[in-house]
């Protein structure tokens, strides 16, 4: 019994500073970028290049000003499913006349198949992503973009701030500087390394002046798109992680503010309605977010969590000649396994913060003393009806919401999976 005690203090101390890790980074990760110290004018200048990155490279138009702008992204759209067919037709074939008239990047390797196919599922992802911003771009109604928009005003009024952001207001104008930087700088880096790929690999695996002809035309006929739908794929990566700082400091501003008014000094039935507001708008902005984001974020969530494993498979059970190859392989898998589970992690954060929030709201005490307004105590019935029936957080599919546990889930899926291919395609080579 006393080891039994001694495991059980040493388990629970344990469990306790896990705790306090996963509680820091929920809460101070973005504590770190304020050394920025960037300004207001900063911000807006970087959105103003932005908002003109995005035109010039036919992503979105925000101010629907520029002429022709639907049909030349619906032309990089299917010259991209073009690029996209051919690599996968490529994956498929054996026949010499259409590997040489194709440009096969990789015909002298004995896995050409195998990285044909991988840089199909490269080009089919972000094709998902261009889809959806033709979608976007001809939406009428209220979308994601506006609460950009909204933002982007109070900083061009000195004297206003955002609604859902008064004490965080700093961190977000740092992390959302940053992340604009980081997506114009990391589009060009990874084009340039793609590149440096792929002329390397042809002048490497030289073969015939023939084949060497056809492979360049691919490579500069397929550089450009590439760059065009790269960039649609990051400019969504870099918007939801954007958002989601954004809505995970303005819950946990709404829940230090629904904190104080659980005392007296502090609590009036005006803060106590303005509290109310800012959650109810929240709220109504989430489940805008979700609602538009829901068919692209299930569609990524399944194509590239299959084909990550896939990789993944690919990887562990065969043996490669080609040091390259594998090095390819490794960073595919690496980079897929970044996007997927550092998007689920981050929405799990929002998760468990909209999960101290809903607390919050329900020890807040409307009811009682003086102070009790009849407006505010529905506003608190309705909020917490409203949270009772959907959690607030992220969700994909409009309908899988991102919390611990189906993050949990998510991992011991795709375990499974790749013990199923294991098993089966080992079986049939027996």
């Amino acid at each position: 019994m006393k080891r039994f005690g001694l495991g059980y203090r040493c388990c629970y101390s344990k469990m306790k500073k896990v705790k306090k890790i996963r509680h820091d980074f929920s809460t101070k990760s973005i504590s770190k970028v304020p050394n920025l110290n960037v300004t207001k004018s900063d911000l807006l200048r970087a959105i103003d290049d932005l908002e003109h990155f995005e035109r010039s490279t036919r992503i979105l138009d925000r101010s629907k000003s520029c002429q022709y702008f639907q049909l030349q992204s619906l032309i990089i759209l299917i010259l991209s499913l073009f690029k996209a067919i051919q690599f996968l037709v490529l994956s498929l074939t054996d026949n010499e006349a259409t590997i040489l008239y194709l440009g096969d990047f990789f015909v002298s390797t004995s896995v050409r198949k195998k990285l044909n196919y991988i840089v199909h599922f490269g080009t089919i992802l972000p094709c998902m992503v261009k889809i959806f911003l033709l979608h976007l771009n001809q939406l009428n109604q209220k979308s994601l973009l506006d609460v950009f928009d909204e933002y982007k005003e109070s900083l061009e009024r000195p004297n206003k701030e955002f609604v859902l952001l008064s004490q965080n207001n700093q961190p977000f104008i740092n992390f959302y500087y940053s992340c604009i930087k980081l997506y114009k700088y990391t589009s060009i880096g990874v084009v340039c390394v793609f590149l440096a790929f792929h002329s390397t690999n042809i002048a490497y695996n030289y073969s015939s002046l023939n084949v060497l002809f056809f492979q360049l035309i691919n490579l500069v006929a397929f550089t450009p798109l590439y760059y065009l739908i790269f960039t649609s794929g990051l400019w969504l990566f870099i918007v939801a992680i954007i958002l989601g700082s954004l809505i995970k400091l303005s819950i946990s501003e709404l829940t230090t503010e629904c904190n104080s008014l659980n005392s007296v000094e502090e609590y009036t039935w005006q803060n106590a309605a303005s509290f109310f507001y800012k959650h109810n708008l929240l709220s109504n902005w989430l489940d805008c977010f979700n609602a538009q984001f829901a068919w692209i974020f299930l569609a990524i969530y399944v194509y590239a969590a299959f084909h990550n494993i896939l990789i993944f498979f690919y990887l562990t059970q065969f043996t490669f000649d080609d040091l390259g190859v594998k090095l390819l392989l490794v960073f595919s898998n690496l980079l897929v396994i970044i996007i997927i589970y550092g998007t689920v992690l981050y929405a799990s954060v929002i998760g468990q913060k909209a999960g101290l929030l809903h607390r919050s709201i329900y020890r807040l005490k409307v009811d009682t003393g003086k102070s009790f307004n009849l407006k505010v105590a529905l506003k608190k019935l309705e909020a917490l009806e409203r949270l009772a029936a959907r959690k607030m957080g992220a969700y994909i599919g409009n309908y899988i919401h991102v919390d611990n546990n189906n993050t949990l889930l998510l991992t011991l899926e795709c375990g499974s999976l790749y013990l199923l291919f294991c098993t089966n395609i080992n079986r049939n080579y027996q």
